[in-house]
């Protein structure tokens, strides 16, 4: 699965250290044959256009370079350590590696009958294993499919592990309408992910709100209005001037975000601001997308009614895949059309209308409509269909106190506009076909909040939890 990272979103980085045979005499006739498949390594890594590599300078055929390897990759910072022994290395070389990065690490061997790398990448695994050290293995030539596969569903979970830690999430209000299952744990994210939860109130983005420039917030209306499909106003809910307050508040989390480092986020607003106020289903759409007026931009994870645990599966999913990833609410199961009912009030990022790298194409597809009258506030809801396609979804959700996730696939499917009137027709939707019996996921999924990406990423999402000693349920 190739896919372009977008602008600002950092590659995997990761560094090569391939090991030899222990005796320099055995050493200098390996060292070319190890070197080619460093290099037969990195050009199959590079070609996926998601993975930039460094080679260590040296190959490790002794202790003390063992250890200076080492500490080199940890001043280098990597995503993850590949471990290259296609010839039966000391495994004690391996070990001491190990024994220091703090990247997650992979050993590779290729398939050669004329060389034991098949038993190096067992006895190297092995003793690092051995001493309570992990390190994942995969035995094949990393140009077949399958065998590149398998290495970057482990590096795509690396990248997630490493970049996670000293992120910072900004929580912005509190727990929305009793849903314990949002509420963030700030001591166990830190224990097991690394990551920091900071919390600010809801009142700072009205604060902020009252001094963005005018002129800056007239320009983004005007966007808007030349590329979304249509402005529902009503004259009451959605005028100009209730849209234009929706704007500033984006603008104001926007400088808020960028203020206060923070790396992801959560907004209560139901029911404060969406009652009294102005509900924040543009900022929820926009920041979760890859542009805005401004132009091209990283997505910034942005959860709904400060849904936390939502929010950081969303931004694992995120780091995964390098793509937005979307927020439902369970609505309903259509037994007649197979499928899910999955919609939300508006958190929805409208790059899910068409998944195209060009706005005007996805926003062709997106309404803004009045906020329905169970709010007493005003502004808009930002509705569409979202695209079909393989999807992954899931969450983080704790039992017990301990993490555990659970996964499923699935595929979205195209229906006429008509079909919205059967549940909350302003807001935005998604028609999902499970793969799995749909009685399996209302059993096994413990969530109201359901969290999906483009594409089949269970594999690296397993590998994630495998690497955090996390529980994973895949329904199948």
């Amino acid at each position: 699965m190739q896919h372009t990272p977008t602008r600002e979103q950092p590659m995997i980085r990761v560094t090569i250290i391939s090991f030899s045979d222990g005796r320099k005499r055995v050493h200098d006739e390996l060292e070319p044959y190890i070197a080619k498949q460093a290099e037969r390594i990195r050009a199959s890594l590079e070609s996926t256009g998601e993975v930039q590599v460094r080679l260590a300078e040296s190959i490790v055929w002794n202790n003390a370079l063992a250890k200076s390897e080492a500490i080199a990759c940890l001043a280098d910072y990597p995503d993850a350590v590949i471990f290259n022994i296609p010839v039966f290395a000391f495994p004690n070389f391996a070990m001491i590696v190990a024994s220091l990065v703090t990247a997650p690490c992979l050993a590779i061997a290729p398939v050669n009958g004329k060389l034991p790398g098949l038993g190096g990448l067992q006895a190297a695994t092995n003793a690092i294993r051995q001493v309570g050290l992990k390190c994942d293995k995969v035995w094949g030539n990393i140009d077949e499919h399958t065998t590149l596969d398998k290495v970057m569903s482990f590096l795509r979970a690396a990248h997630a592990v490493t970049q996670l830690k000293g992120q910072v999430y900004g929580l912005i209000g509190g727990r929305s309408i009793g849903m314990a299952s949002g509420a963030v744990n700030p001591d166990a994210w830190m224990r097991i992910f690394g990551v920091d939860a900071d919390h600010v109130d809801q009142s700072e983005i009205l604060r902020r709100a009252e001094h963005v420039d005018p002129a800056r917030v007239e320009a983004a209306l005007s966007w808007l209005a030349q590329n979304v499909r249509a402005i529902h106003y009503d004259g009451d809910k959605l005028t100009p001037e209730s849209l234009k307050m929706q704007i500033r508040c984006y603008m104001a989390t926007k400088e808020l975000i960028e203020e206060r480092h923070f790396d992801f986020v959560g907004v209560k607003c139901h029911y404060d601001l969406s009652e009294y106020y102005v509900t924040q289903c543009l900022a929820a759409a926009l920041f979760n997308d890859p542009y805005d007026w401004d132009g091209s931009k990283k997505p910034v994870i942005y959860s709904c009614e400060a849904d936390a645990d939502g929010a950081l599966t969303m931004q694992i999913m995120h780091l995964v895949s390098n793509k937005p990833a979307l927020f439902f609410d369970f609505r309903h199961y259509d037994k007649e059309a197979c499928v899910f009912v999955f919609c939300n009030c508006g958190s929805m990022s409208t790059w899910y209308a068409a998944r195209s790298s060009k706005p005007e194409t996805n926003l062709k597809k997106v309404s803004l409509h009045p906020i329905i009258t169970k709010y007493g506030g005003k502004g808009c809801h930002v509705q569409y269909i979202a695209d079909r396609g393989e999807m992954t979804l899931g969450r983080l959700t704790r039992v017990g106190g301990e993490y555990k996730m659970t996964l499923f696939r699935g595929r979205l499917k195209s229906f006429p506009e008509e079909k919205l009137q059967e549940s909350c027709s302003v807001w935005p939707h998604g028609f999902l076909e499970p793969y799995v019996d749909p009685w399996r996921v209302i059993e096994g999924y413990d969530c109201n909040h359901v969290h999906g990406i483009y594409g089949d990423y269970v594999d690296a999402l397993v590998k994630f939890c495998e690497l955090k000693n996390i529980q994973c349920e895949v329904l199948t």
